[in-house]
């Protein structure tokens, strides 16, 4: 009868063993650095992005409009100006992915709308998309000095948009990255993704809570939702954070910088720039077909369609969870005859979620523009 081999067969069991734990542990290894890594990215990165601005030469900069401080940030004289208008409650450094890149062979201009950022905040009854523009117009007249191309965001694109149909002279060229066209009319604009905003703005001020309006907006929201079931998880950590720093933007380690940016802007933030839009003040003196039609500059209009490419509709639940929806657009170009039309699978902040498909966009009216 063979022997039972007690001993040898204890090793080969202990090196497994061993072999498991080591496996084991440089797996967890792995995805602790990965997880660390992870984090220390959404931490830093958007410093490194404004320090990469710094880099690129750009400098703050302000001119006072009737009266009305505009503050913005001017980089290098590198080529043709270039005018960025940021997105209701945003300021200029949101479109820090992409400054750089732009200043290599640009002269830019990236502004702080009114209301925004370092911008003066107006009076409650000023905040008309004729009389905001008015103002940029003036800012542009006296900072840039010539006709140049101007990129608006959302409601910048709205901004922008207003100066290319009433001030030709300042604008060679208009980029519209995702502007609420038509959708943002009241009572329309309620029944819109885009609407959540300015109706808790208007909401925060008709109240007597003595909280900051980025708290307001983070506990009452929808800002989180695309999050699923964990969206009320992230809005009861945000809370808990923001009661820990009051006077700071929102920062969250477990979530991409693209997400949380939109809360940089929103410390800075007049809650009366947003309830305009719903007291129906934002659209006296501006008719948005007229302005499209008085458009001679040659002209982009950059769509995002996320929700149609990935559930084949604009709408959720009747909301309409884009800055235009498929009719809007085609009544845009209808208006804007000579206009390219470029739509993207992204979220609104195509500079931002987007940046290469965003330069592509300005790079080629730039082109078009300038030879």
């Amino acid at each position: 009868m063979r022997p039972v081999p007690s001993t040898p067969t204890r090793t080969r069991t202990g090196r497994l063993a061993r072999a498991a734990l080591l496996t084991g542990g440089a797996l967890a290894g792995t995805a602790a650095a990965a997880v660390g890594s992870y984090v220390r990215h959404n931490l830093t990165s958007r410093r490194r992005e404004l320090d990469d601005v710094a880099d690129a030469g750009f400098v703050e900069r302000q001119v006072v409009v009737d009266g009305r401080r505009v503050n913005y940030a001017e980089g290098p004289d590198n080529g043709a100006p270039v005018v960025l208008l940021h997105g209701q409650g945003s300021r200029w450094q949101d479109a820090s992915p992409v400054l750089p890149v732009l200043a290599e062979d640009h002269h830019v201009f990236a502004v702080d709308v009114p209301g925004h950022g370092d911008s003066d905040w107006l009076p409650a009854e000023e905040y008309t998309n004729a009389r905001v523009g008015e103002i940029l117009a003036g800012a542009l007249e006296a900072a840039v000095g010539e006709p140049a191309i101007v990129s608006g965001h959302s409601s910048g694109g709205l901004l922008a948009l207003w100066i290319a149909a009433h001030r030709p002279d300042l604008v060679s060229g208009l980029l519209l990255e995702d502007p609420p066209l038509f959708s943002s009319e009241m009572p329309r604009l309620l029944r819109t993704t885009g609407g959540t905003l300015p109706r808790l703005a208007e909401e925060y001020l008709a109240t007597s809570v003595v909280e900051s309006f980025q708290r307001y907006f983070v506990a009452r929201g929808d800002y989180f939702a695309f999050f699923g079931p964990l969206e009320q998880p992230i809005v009861d950590y945000s809370l808990r954070w923001l009661d820990r720093h009051p006077d700071e933007p929102l920062r969250l380690f477990f979530l991409p910088p693209f997400v949380t940016v939109f809360f940089e802007g929103l410390v800075r933030y007049d809650p009366a720039f947003g309830a305009a839009w719903v007291r129906d003040l934002w659209y006296e003196g501006f008719d948005t077909a007229t302005a499209l039609s008085a458009v001679a500059a040659p002209t982009v209009l950059l769509h995002t369609n996320y929700f149609d490419h990935a559930r084949g509709s604009a709408y959720q639940d009747g909301i309409l969870m884009a800055a235009m929806d498929s009719d809007d657009v085609e009544r845009a170009l209808r208006l804007l005859p000579g206009a390219d039309l470029l739509q993207v699978a992204s979220g609104h902040l195509v500079h931002v979620e987007r940046p290469n498909a965003y330069l592509d966009a300005l790079f080629g009216l730039s082109e078009e523009v300038n030879g």
